[in-house]
């Protein structure tokens, strides 16, 4: 059920996605084109009707039954009406590509059966949308598509002592995927883009509401170098053709491996960025907003000596005091930083360990966990970055880096050192100690600021500093100095 669900979703992103003197049109050139969208599909999905292709004028015409399709999927449990058809025109090219567009729009909603737990509706709908890319059947995947959508609505409903509603709307949403050759056969490197505008979501209970989130907009961009398209093409039809079996032949079991290696490394290089702007929330205690929230990650590097690099910042954080005490509020930054960073990941090593494994009696998941850690770190430990770690607001200006280091074996064997700089400490201990006097609690913050601010070396900007060193057996240095 899982993998259908799976292959059919795939199937489906690729049907839904430069000018070239279009090929002929036939009908043995609408069973070749059924013959690539249904590749790794089980054969029960296949030939189900789900998916079909006619000749129409110098285009092809595919049809998604998504009635059909979702009937073959067996769901249970729920009652799913106004599905119908979508479809797309495609037109072959000379270069043995396909030209796709289409335009569609749908209104899906899902009640839960009488018996089946609470009462429960899904409501899915997306007002209009228009696509256009290009096809390339050699790999099953679009090298290059442009998508557009307005009018989306997700609505749930739940009856269970009360109604439960979340109510979501989102104006506009856009994809825009290119690619190009890698440089290796099959491989693909690829860049991607996107994001939403004006998401309002509201969640009530029976007339009562309990919070409305509104954000002005989503932005992302991502790429990949050498993906491995066609062998985990290759690899969702081994597993579709073979998604009966409860033991590999020794052939299989070698084919298996063979696909496998083949789909190694799964990506040269992968980076992703999320950007959201103007993000509100209310709430019965109080309301709250943040100006822009960013996050990163990226792997990049030699096969075997990959760096994964992870962040995140946020600037202009506010919160009502129904959410936080007032006496707080002043501490919130007005913008914070965290980078952090996992080096030298041998992904090398962990291909060994798939070549040497035995697919047909495989370890138990323990003793491969086991392999794979030790693939990945030979000499038990694991090295986390930190490149920068910051908060400012109008009391501090805080910001540290360093790196730490633990054993995967003893978890209480942990190293770390760790460059800390405060501007205006004293202003900081001011604040803090003016608020402890409203706020007891505040207290020991001040007294531990103090110590601190004892210890501290002064830089010729005037920001103080620490030098922290903590050794695996407990011991701690700051700036050189013993602390017991």
């Amino acid at each position: 059920m899982r993998f259908k669900a799976v292959a059919a979703a795939a199937v489906l992103a690729a049907g839904v996605a430069g000018i070239v003197q279009a090929a002929d049109v036939s009908e043995q050139g609408a069973k070749d084109l059924l013959g690539n969208l249904t590749y790794f599909l089980p054969d029960d999905i296949a030939g189900s009707g789900g998916i079909s292709v006619k000749p129409v004028s110098a285009h092809y015409e595919v049809t998604y039954d998504l009635k059909k399709l979702f009937d073959k999927l067996n769901v249970t449990g729920f009652d799913i009406s106004g599905l119908k058809p979508l479809a797309l025109l495609a037109t072959p090219l000379d270069s043995g590509l396909w030209n796709i567009e289409g335009n569609n729009a749908f209104d899906v909603t899902a009640r839960s059966k009488p018996g089946s737990g609470p009462d429960t509706e899904f409501r899915y709908a997306l007002a209009s949308s228009n696509f256009k890319g290009v096809f390339d059947p050699a790999l099953h995947y679009l090298r290059s598509m442009d998508m557009k959508g307005s009018g989306i609505t997700f609505a749930t409903k739940t009856t269970d002592n009360g109604v439960q509603k979340n109510d979501a709307t989102i104006d506009s949403i856009g994809y825009t995927l290119s690619s190009s050759d890698s440089g290796e056969p099959g491989r693909l490197d690829i860049k991607m883009s996107g994001g939403l505008q004006s998401l309002y979501d509201k969640i009530s209970s029976d007339s009562t509401a309990l919070g409305e989130i509104k954000v002005a907009a989503i932005d992302f961009n991502a790429s990949a170098t050498k993906l491995p398209l066609k062998a985990v093409n290759s690899l969702l039809h081994f597993v579709s053709e073979h998604k009966d079996q409860k033991t590999l032949s020794d052939t299989d079991s070698l084919a298996l491996k063979a696909l496998l290696m083949d789909a190694m490394p799964i990506v040269g290089s992968f980076d992703e960025s999320v950007a959201i702007k103007d993000i509100a929330v209310t709430t019965p205690l109080g309301d709250g907003g943040l100006q822009k929230l960013g996050y990163f990650f990226k792997v990049a590097g030699p096969t075997n000596a990959m760096n994964a690099d992870f962040g995140m910042s946020a600037e202009k954080l506010t919160l009502a005091s129904g959410l936080m005490p007032e006496d707080y509020v002043a501490f919130i930054p007005d913008a914070a930083d965290i980078q952090l960073q996992v080096p030298n990941l041998n992904f090398s090593a962990l291909m060994d360990v798939l070549q040497q494994t035995d697919f047909k009696v495989p370890d138990n998941n323990t003793a491969m966990d086991v392999k794979l850690q030790q693939a990945m770190f030979p000499d038990g430990t694991m090295t986390i970055n930190f490149p920068k770690i910051s908060a400012v607001s109008g009391l501090y200006d805080v910001e540290a880096s360093g790196s730490m280091r633990g054993s995967l074996n003893e978890k209480d064997r942990v190293s770390m050192k760790m460059t800390v700089l405060a501007r205006d400490l004293d202003k900081t201990i001011a604040a803090v100690q003016e608020a402890a006097k409203t706020k007891t609690d505040l207290a020991q913050l001040s007294f531990g600021l103090m110590m601190a601010k004892g210890f501290a070396k002064t830089d010729a900007d005037g920001r103080s500093r620490w030098e922290i060193d903590l050794s695996d057996d407990g011991g701690v240095k700051v700036n050189g100095q013993v602390i017991k």
